[in-house]
């Protein structure tokens, strides 16, 4: 993840936060991770959970692997359920979360960033095209490229809230 998707990323956030009605009591803005610590806890964890909507309104829920790429989230996808979802409703949210405790019940970390926006469906030569572009990052962050993959899934961060602390 680079330092300008991580500054994009902490935008979104900012104007998340502003637009909140009635001002956010839970993950309060004080929390929320900076610029920096976005882009260590995104590079670092792995794995979230990506929910999208199936067409009579149930919810989808399941982990996936991601990758911040350009202000967005990518995500790989099979052809099933999920891809139906985008189709018919190109919206979703995914949610990266990390619960940390260190040197017994002393340190306890939790930290997690959730942010939801419309899809975009990359397949087809534009599935070629964008998963070239990706597979270095894709190789360095999951060790093989996402071959196996029917789509990519785009997220434009519509918004975006994170929430970090210890003790």
């Amino acid at each position: 993840m680079r330092t300008k998707d991580a500054e994009t990323l902490a935008e979104v956030q900012r104007r998340s936060y502003a637009n909140a009605h009635p001002p956010r009591t839970t993950w309060p803005e004080e929390s929320a991770l900076d610029a920096v610590g976005l882009q260590s806890f995104l590079e670092r964890v792995r794995y979230a959970v990506l929910a999208t909507g199936r067409s009579d309104g149930r919810p989808l829920a399941a982990p996936v692997g991601f990758l911040v790429e350009d202000g967005g989230f990518w995500v790989a996808t099979v052809r099933g359920a999920r891809l139906r979802n985008v189709r018919a409703l190109p919206w979703a949210s995914l949610v990266v979360m990390e619960d940390v405790t260190a040197g017994g019940d002393e340190t306890r970390t939790h930290t997690a960033v959730t942010v939801e926006g419309p899809v975009r469906i990359h397949e087809d030569e534009a599935l070629d095209t964008v998963r070239g572009c990706l597979e270095r990052r894709w190789r360095e962050r999951y060790y093989d490229p996402p071959d196996w993959a029917v789509a990519l899934l785009e997220i434009g961060p519509e918004r975006l809230f994170s929430y970090s602390t210890s003790g």
